[in-house]
């Protein structure tokens, strides 16, 4: 065999695996896309919490956490003053159970408010972590011109594996406390 024809056939064994490696690298990026950008940016995974019911303009609300802790208690999540307003200054506190494991505790805490039925931007209220446990901000929410929104407080807590995510939906000002 002359040596040009051996210099094709290698060079066309090595086109083809290259091909073959491009083609292996973009099946494994489609179907590990996630885990690789979490690996390549550092940010965990998501995952999704469906917290119970309930009425922000009434009560603290309960966040059923699946953390090993020493009690079964929910976290809590409130906003004050209630019922919330508008265009004033807004207490955001997330209460932990009285005992949680430091391996499980927060990282970080902040709460994301969008408008649910308006398009009103993105307020990003980072919590801060007081030294009894709890995470507390102070943010506020505009007015809407159309009177009474719908807003939606999406709480954020990132621990060492994965940020869990809670949303709530609320209106601001409530209908019977405009004037």
């Amino acid at each position: 065999m002359k040596l040009s024809a051996i210099w094709k056939t290698e060079r066309r064994l090595w086109q083809v695996a290259a091909a073959l490696l491009l083609a292996l690298s973009l099946t494994l990026t489609h179907f590990y896309q996630d885990r690789l950008l979490n690996l390549v940016t550092g940010q965990p995974e998501i995952t999704q919490i469906t917290p119970p019911p309930c009425d922000l303009n009434r009560q603290a609300c309960a966040l059923p956490v699946m953390t090993p802790v020493a009690s079964e208690a929910p976290w809590t999540f409130s906003i004050s003053p209630r019922p919330i307003p508008v265009s004033a200054p807004l207490n955001f506190t997330l209460t932990p159970p009285a005992r949680t494991l430091a391996p499980h505790a927060p990282l970080a805490a902040w709460i994301d408010l969008t408008g649910d039925s308006m398009d009103m931007g993105l307020i990003r209220i980072p919590l801060q972590q007081e030294a009894d446990g709890r995470w507390v901000g102070i943010g506020s929410i505009p007015v809407c011109v159309t009177g009474a929104m719908r807003w939606r407080a999406r709480l954020n807590i990132q621990l060492a594996q994965t940020t869990l995510q809670a949303d709530w939906i609320f209106s601001a000002p409530e209908p019977d406390a405009r004037h």
